[in-house]
């Protein structure tokens, strides 16, 4: 008995039909194309004179006996990529746009992927530079936490200043607090005059040498 011999497949070349005209690539690089066909579909036969809907009646006794409808034209469009099956056959692939959820799925298994690439290329310096994991996490542990842009922002941000105090300081009424620490009793007024007596009299003796 002859053994079976295994046919090699056919992959004919991806041809689009006429009339699809190219409409960007997949996620995964397949060439997407689009193609508009016009496609008959069936409504309701309505009478223009009175609005109805025209029916099929019984030619003996007029009594109606179903509905009639009418062909009308509609574009169907059609997002697809060509397949090879193999056998000599190209098959059009539809295709939908993925929705927000896939995208975000996607890009965060990427982003995985990222991550554990590079986590391997660091294990693998590691090994190579005879650093012991040990050694590693002892290193980070000893380190200062990293700053953050807000701790810095803080840091740098100065402590507000005080406003200065202005004497006379009202007490209560007629009692007015001066910059020596004493109460004066009388008028705003009277004790602002005894108020910059003291700052002149400071200032003189600031000024003045000892003897």
């Amino acid at each position: 008995m002859r053994a079976l011999t295994k046919i090699k497949p056919i992959h004919p070349e991806l041809k689009p039909p006429r009339g699809a005209v190219a409409f960007g690539v997949t996620p995964d690089g397949r060439q997407l194309y689009k193609l508009v066909t016009k496609r008959s579909h069936a409504v309701p036969d309505i009478d223009p004179a009175t609005g109805a809907q025209r029916w099929r009646k019984n030619v003996m006794t007029g009594e109606p006996l179903y509905p009639l409808n009418r062909s009308a034209l509609h574009e169907e469009t059609r997002i697809f990529f060509l397949e090879s099956e193999g056998n000599g056959n190209v098959h059009m692939q539809a295709w939908t746009p993925p929705s927000d959820e896939e995208v975000a799925r996607i890009e965060r298994a990427r982003q995985i992927a990222d991550v554990r690439e590079r986590m391997d290329a660091a294990m693998a310096d590691l090994v190579a530079s005879g650093v012991s994991p040990e050694t590693l996490v002892a290193s980070l542990v000893n380190q200062k936490p990293p700053v953050t842009d807000n701790q810095a922002m803080q840091d740098a941000t100065p402590e507000p200043l005080l406003p200065p105090v202005s004497f006379p300081k009202a007490l209560s009424p007629g009692r007015w607090e001066l910059s020596n620490g004493s109460v004066f009793r009388g008028k705003k007024v009277e004790a602002e005059e005894m108020e910059a007596r003291l700052v002149a009299a400071r200032q003189d003796a600031a000024v003045t040498p000892e003897v």
